[in-house]
């Protein structure tokens, strides 16, 4: 691949991408995904450090070059105009280029992918909660039921007429309850079969 296909890939691919001097952690280059996250203009990324710029890290505490990390699609977080703390993926390697040792760090914003896992948290916990809450009645419901029949027994077919109210009531609870741990499942395992009223719900929450 030639030199300007490279550089065409450099410029148009939809990861942003960072070129680090680690002698001193100047900015050698930026492409324009990497500019757009951080709201900046190249003119004001390229000669300063990064540190200053695109990462949280003090001087002297650079995961790759004072800590020695290794960084490989790991969660962090990257420094945009306003000083607001944007989550990323990001990788970082060393290269030759030119002939010289550089840092080289792609990363994609994080943010629509840490929104989905929190709704996603958000509604298995009140999925956990409206199960607690449903499956105690029904046990109450079920320990008393031969209870409340045996009251019952002093009205014309006052027994049977409570018991079989009654039992409409725990099969409708049984099936809610298995129906939400159902759903908690396919949730947790991110299955396809979700039923798709609560896709639509959980698309819009």
């Amino acid at each position: 691949m030639e030199r300007e296909d490279l550089h065409e890939v450099f410029e148009r691919i939809q990861s942003g991408i960072v070129i680090i001097d680690p002698a001193d952690h100047t900015i050698i280059d930026i492409n324009p995904t990497a500019l757009s996250l951080i709201g900046r203009d190249r003119d004001e990324v390229l000669g300063r450090v990064c540190h200053h710029s695109i990462c949280p890290a003090e001087r002297g505490n650079c995961p790759i070059t004072d800590l020695g990390q290794a960084i490989d699609n790991s969660e962090r977080v990257l420094i945009n105009h306003d000083g607001q703390r944007i989550p990323i993926l990001k990788t970082a390697t060393k290269a030759i280029l030119s002939g010289k040792e550089m840092i080289i760090e792609s990363f994609i914003d994080n943010r629509d992918r840490r929104v989905a896992e929190e709704r996603r948290c958000a509604l298995i916990g009140y999925i956990d909660e409206t199960v607690m809450r449903i499956r105690e009645p029904l046990v109450l419901v079920q320990q008393n039921l031969a209870d409340i029949a045996v009251r019952m027994d002093t009205l014309p077919n006052g027994a049977d007429m409570v018991r079989s109210e009654l039992q409409v009531e725990v099969d409708r609870l049984g099936r809610i309850v298995e129906n939400l741990l159902e759903l908690q499942r396919a949730i947790a395992e991110e299955r396809d079969d979700i039923p798709a009223p609560y896709r639509e719900f959980i698309a819009r929450w």
